[in-house]
């Protein structure tokens, strides 16, 4: 992401704005580390280095929190950027809001005060404001992301004839610039996603107009990538059940998978973690362990993932009725690499899938790639029982397969 931020920056420079606005979720801190004095550590440098990239910027610049931001660690980096100000003849207003109950954002307290103040004193300046949560379109199906307030916070801008443009960020798909009452909505689609998308606004005396632009384009190939199963293969076996504390890398499989980044994959996890159906662990303590993982193999070789996905149902065994039965995503089904697929513009064709069991080849082979087995974990078990044309390659471990795949590239 940091890359990609930075070619962003670059075309935005290029753009030359009055204003760059970011609403919100620069990180996505983890709810389970919200006193884990290590993680903030890293939050702090991480979003000092985003403000690092900031302030190469020569022009006015609006941010937010979002409800996946540490808000103390935000206001640390970003506390001293004021939120209302001037800008080219417009006054931009910031809203650090939270959630609350059943996760409904909220406008409470000052934060709603100062809101009503603003839409009713005496600057005559046009207003954009700027917070994360949407108060236009109400896209709440499945999960809240407009405010509980959000038609009386329309009518209070409407009413008011101040504000032109309110931007928000929350909804990763978006929402399309939209005049509702004299008032335009835009909630820009997550930059984090591919195609990597901002927009541009322009104001004039009447009207308010948005372009779009992607980092990618819609018609560049998609990439191969290598799926990873992830207990027994990348670490020993016993992590299962269990939290970060002993969870390990197996030799070799830092540079094994450096190695296939630099040729050019993508790298995805792909783990069941039927555990969390089970009732042995919560999906935080996965992501803990998810945690660990990426934090071990930047230390060892600096590489990075392209994204990790688990699936927690259980079928007849789950003990949370949430996670019963068959789920597209549960290997050996292939939701987790189409949603890969899709999330990351991926050749599924043209991609490998390694791991230590059937499930894992028969996924890979149902996606439409090669599988490889590993005999670390279970895999040498497997290997006794495996039929003729189950796995297009068995390998020692990690570090063989990527021999292997590196080798079939010709």
């Amino acid at each position: 992401m940091p890359e990609f931020l930075e070619r962003a920056l670059r075309e935005i420079r290029d753009a030359r704005p009055d204003l760059l606005v970011l609403s919100g979720d620069l990180l996505d801190y983890p709810a389970y580390a919200a006193r884990d004095l290590e993680m903030l550590a890293r939050a702090e440098e991480d979003l000092r280095r985003i403000a690092a990239l900031l302030d190469a910027l020569p022009c006015a610049k609006a941010l937010v929190h979002g409800n996946h931001d540490h808000p103390a660690c935000h206001r640390r980096v970003f506390g001293a950027w004021p939120p209302d100000f001037a800008c080219a003849g417009r006054r931009v207003l910031c809203f650090h809001d939270d959630e609350g109950e059943g996760h409904y954002p909220r406008r409470l307290g000052a934060e709603r005060e100062r809101f009503l103040a603003c839409l009713s004193d005496a600057d005559p300046a046009p207003q954009i404001h700027v917070q994360h949560y949407l108060i236009h379109p109400e896209r709440n199906a499945g999960y809240p992301h407009a405010y509980r307030e959000a038609p009386s916070l329309r009518k209070a801008l409407a009413k008011s004839g101040r504000a032109r443009l309110v931007l928000n960020g929350h909804y990763h798909a978006g929402a399309e610039l939209e005049l509702v009452d004299g008032v335009a909505y835009s909630t820009a689609p997550a930059f984090c996603e591919w195609p990597h998308r901002w927009r541009m606004y322009e104001l004039d005396e009447q009207n308010v107009r948005a372009s779009e632009h992607a980092l990618e384009r819609a018609s560049a190939p998609r990439r191969r990538a290598v799926f990873l199963d992830r207990d027994g293969n990348l670490n020993p076996q016993p992590s299962y059940r269990w939290g970060p504390e002993p969870f390990e890398l197996l030799p070799g499989v830092a540079r094994a998978l450096r190695r296939l980044r630099d040729a050019g994959f993508a790298l995805v996890v792909v783990t069941n973690q039927s555990c969390v159906g089970q009732g042995y662990v919560t999906a935080e303590t996965v992501g803990a362990v998810h945690d660990k993982l990426a934090r071990l193999l930047d230390e060892a070789e600096g590489v990075d993932l392209d994204g990790i996905y688990a699936a927690y149902h259980a079928g007849s065994n789950a003990a949370l009725p949430e996670y019963r039965g068959d789920h597209p995503d549960v290997k050996p089904n292939t939701g987790m690499f189409e949603r890969a697929a899709r999330d990351l513009h991926l050749d599924l064709a043209g991609s490998f899938t390694v791991g230590d069991s059937r499930t894992d080849l028969e996924a890979g082979r149902r996606a439409g790639g090669k599988s490889i087995l590993v005999r670390t974990g279970h895999g040498a078990r497997v290997e006794r029982e495996l039929p003729p044309g189950e796995a297009d390659h068995v390998a020692d471990d990690l570090a063989g397969a990527a021999e292997w795949i590196l080798a079939s590239l010709g």
